[in-house]
């Protein structure tokens, strides 16, 4: 049995991808396209339709006879998209098979992998291996349409994941609260497993949100972030 469903980026896709995360192209930054085919060595056509698929994410934003550039999210849209994320990655979560030695394995690889990366203090490193823990284990999932909409949820928010774990106490709690949930799935309790995810998710937002110092309107500070609230109102 596999231990992801990966199949969400193509390689020049994942090559962009890489260039917003690491920040070559930070959020507002236009993408000059004679530059990237350069970089990237690859033909202007097949770049414009990996940017056209960019852009059908929101991952990207197209202004006619300007190009493309990277999508620069508020205060506002980043608590919403953690809405988003809260509402899906609670159902997928309460979903899982849970998972053969061999995939448990692979999260625990995963983790390690993120621990030596916050050690190096190596953000990209720690973003990528974040990345690949929290999709192996939404991957176990059987509902697939969730899992390729939080996949695009990620997607356009990837930007800030690096931000907030530019912040060394976030970037200790990493591993450690990966741990508890290894120790949730091992335990099969999903219950437990969505009220850490949710203090994992939390922290992250409470981060961005002092970060960025947005001043929001009372409507989008209420919505619901914890995947405990969620399932409480329904």
């Amino acid at each position: 049995m596999t231990t992801s469903k990966r199949s969400d980026v193509d390689p020049l896709l994942d090559a962009l991808y890489t260039l917003i995360r690491t920040g070559e192209l930070s959020p507002g930054q236009r993408v000059d396209q004679r530059t990237i085919s350069e970089r990237l060595q690859v033909s202007r056509t097949p770049l414009r339709e990996a940017l056209r698929a960019m852009a059908t994410d929101g991952v990207l934003v197209r202004t006619p006879n300007a190009g493309y550039e990277v999508a620069k999210l508020s205060g506002a849209d980043l608590l919403q998209y953690y809405s988003i994320r809260s509402f899906l990655e609670t159902e997928v979560l309460r979903s899982l098979n849970w998972p053969n030695a061999e995939q448990m394995a692979a999260l625990k690889e995963a983790n390690e992998a993120c621990r030596a990366a916050t050690e190096d203090a190596t953000i990209d490193r720690l973003v990528c291996s974040n990345r690949a823990f929290h999709l192996m284990m939404f991957s176990w999932s059987p509902l697939t349409i969730m899992y390729q909409e939080i996949l695009r949820v990620w997607r356009v928010t990837e930007p800030y994941r690096t931000l907030h774990l530019s912040n060394p106490e976030r970037r200790r709690r990493v591993a450690t609260d990966h741990d508890k949930m290894i120790t949730a799935i091992e335990d099969q309790d999903a219950e437990k497993l969505v009220r850490l995810m949710d203090d994992h998710r939390g922290r992250s937002r409470t981060t961005l949100q002092d970060m960025l110092g947005s001043t929001l309107p009372p409507s989008i500070v209420s919505l619901p972030q914890e995947g405990r609230r969620t399932r409480q109102k329904s």
